[in-house]
């Protein structure tokens, strides 16, 4: 059975001081993109140990049904020819989702991928739904927590925690509860099973402000597990059978339903966790590859996500999860804006477009010994 690091040896912990390597493939070089894409995952030398026996779980989002702005396969086949160079076994893999529709079971997400021009010929290799139909996953035990933190295990999905060698390919975009969406939360929501998932987001339910509210019934009639009943001509909301989905919330004509901030930051520190047991997983054995292009205020899950904010920016490649998410945000703040919706350049704009702090979860991250927000940008 495979063995994950034990107490004080998370993989990624470089220490509070330390720098990180961030490799960086600037698109207006003008050089080929998909030749800069090998060139950063070579650079940082996370695939160098990668043998004829090894499997590598190459790990990303294969898009919502209707979205158009998730990573292209091209960009996956090349990932994936690098790894049969060293003679590895690669499969493309990710999880279902929480919410209802069209990623909602194994067989709904094969046919979405496929859609969406992820099969086998495409990219090269199997497509495999790590968690069958959400809850097949392996136990982790966090040896570790901070800031309240009351998560005790983590289910990680077993397709996954089975794999030698992981590759987080994260597309970068905003996101509505975390702010944005990078390679912290691929890993502690993208790699887990529903279950680890809800946990998640029961720390951000939704909540209901009565004053808008009409009665209109129109989340009791979505709700996947009839959460919600009519109590006096306003939804009321059962706790144990909901599965904080936030279906509702996006049913709702009225607005009435809302997320409040804080308990949208207890959230990250919460997906810091997760990802910490993911991590634990993978001692010295990740790469995190983040593409900061068809950059959208929400994420792959919506459909649309929205207009793009900025022009594309690169590919950035580490070892450090917590650098290269901090590296990405570091260049989306410094890009100029191309819709009028993104604030002016500065600290964390994808935090004030969402209405909380994007940096929760990387500084959580880091504090769990993930890596390090302190990099080195290395240009490629």
């Amino acid at each position: 059975m495979k063995r994950c690091a034990g107490p004080g040896k998370a993989p990624g912990a470089h220490g509070r001081f330390m720098v990180s390597d961030v490799f960086f493939f600037d698109y207006s070089s003008g050089a080929e993109v998909l030749s800069g894409l090998q060139s950063v995952v070579e650079r940082t030398g996370g695939l160098k140990e990668v043998t004829g026996s090894s499997s590598v779980a190459v790990k990303l989002h294969m898009g919502e049904r209707g979205n158009t702005t998730y990573i292209r396969p091209v960009f996956v086949s090349k990932i994936v020819a690098q790894i049969k160079k060293r003679r590895g076994k690669p499969f493309v893999t990710d999880t279902v989702a929480l919410y209802p529709g069209a990623r909602s079971s194994q067989r709904k997400y094969l046919s979405t991928a496929a859609s969406n021009g992820y099969v086998r010929q495409s990219v090269g290799a199997p497509i495999v739904i790590a968690d069958g139909d959400g809850e097949d996953g392996v136990a982790i035990k966090l040896d570790k927590t901070v800031d309240n933190c009351r998560m005790k295990e983590v289910s990680i999905a077993t397709k996954i925690y089975e794999a030698d060698f992981l590759v987080a390919l994260s597309h970068v975009k905003g996101h509505m509860i975390t702010g944005f969406g990078g390679a912290i939360k691929n890993l502690g929501m993208g790699c887990v099973t529903r279950s680890a998932k809800r946990e998640q987001h029961r720390m951000n339910p939704t909540l209901l402000e009565e004053s808008k509210c009409d009665g209109c019934g129109a989340c009791i009639d979505v709700c996947p597990t009839s959460a919600l009943t009519l109590v006096e001509d306003r939804p009321g909301q059962d706790p144990e059978t909901c599965i904080y989905c936030s279906t509702c919330l996006f049913a709702c004509e009225s607005s009435a339903w809302f997320w409040e901030r804080a308990n949208k930051l207890t959230f990250q520190v919460y997906l810091a966790h997760a990802a910490a047991a993911v991590m634990r997983c993978f001692e010295g054995r990740a790469v995190f590859v983040n593409l900061v292009q068809d950059v959208t205020p929400c994420c792959d899950c919506a459909s649309p996500a929205g207009p793009p904010l900025i022009a594309d920016v690169g590919i950035l490649a580490s070892t450090d999860p917590v650098a290269v998410d901090k590296a990405s945000l570091d260049l989306v703040d410094k890009a100029p804006a191309i819709h009028s919706s993104f604030p002016e350049r500065g600290r964390d704009r994808f935090g004030l477009l969402h209405g909380t702090d994007s940096l929760v979860q990387l500084r959580t991250a880091e504090r769990l010994g993930l890596g390090s927000l302190a990099y080195r940008l290395i240009g490629v």
